[in-house]
């Protein structure tokens, strides 16, 4: 129990229960206050609330059969529970869990309990409106551009630590130069 607190693990599965839990609580709490289909203004008409029922994928998009809508979220989930358990890094595993916690609070328990996923929040520009989305579509697009960033620019890596004096270069370095 006590490699498990504070490892990976850990804080994969905590960010996870986390995403769900708000993301339910906020569909509840949308679902009790707010009419269907009437914005209500939250920050002028930049960021409104608006309770709508997706009964699509995607940016609304259709995978075809209702089916599908479950399958394929379900596989998605499986895998990311894969790589959760297996990451080694911090910064990995929390994106990981608001993947996680996101794909099990649109795509799972909302389609089983309503056949449709509950969103809610609206914003744009205008007439210019990005699709209503929710707050398990915000953590896993936040989880994803983390793994971006994790991957591509190595945010959240650990830093290698120089051996010797300063200025001097980390052993990994010493051992490549000396092959050239």
């Amino acid at each position: 129990m006590k490699r498990f607190v504070g490892g990976s693990r850990f804080w994969f599965a905590l960010t996870a229960l986390l995403a769900l839990l708000l993301d339910q609580l906020s569909k509840v709490w949308v679902r009790a206050s707010l009419p269907m289909h009437v914005p209500q203004r939250v920050w002028g008409e930049t960021l409104r609330f608006s309770l709508t029922m997706n009964e699509r994928g995607l940016f609304g998009m259709s995978y075809g059969a209702a089916w599908v809508h479950l399958a394929l979220p379900f596989a998605v989930v499986v895998l990311v529970t894969y790589f959760g358990l297996r990451a080694t890094h911090r910064w990995s595993s929390i994106a990981l869990g608001l993947i996680l916690g996101g794909g099990v609070g649109n795509n799972l328990i909302d389609r089983v309990r309503f056949g449709s996923v509950v969103d809610f929040i609206d914003f744009g520009v205008g007439n210019w409106r990005w699709y209503t989305f929710n707050l398990a579509d915000a953590f896993a697009v936040a989880g994803v551009l983390m793994l971006l960033v994790h991957e591509f620019l190595g945010w959240g890596r650990p830093r290698t630590a120089s051996v010797g004096v300063e200025g001097s270069r980390p052993a990994e370095q010493d051992r490549g130069a000396s092959c050239r």
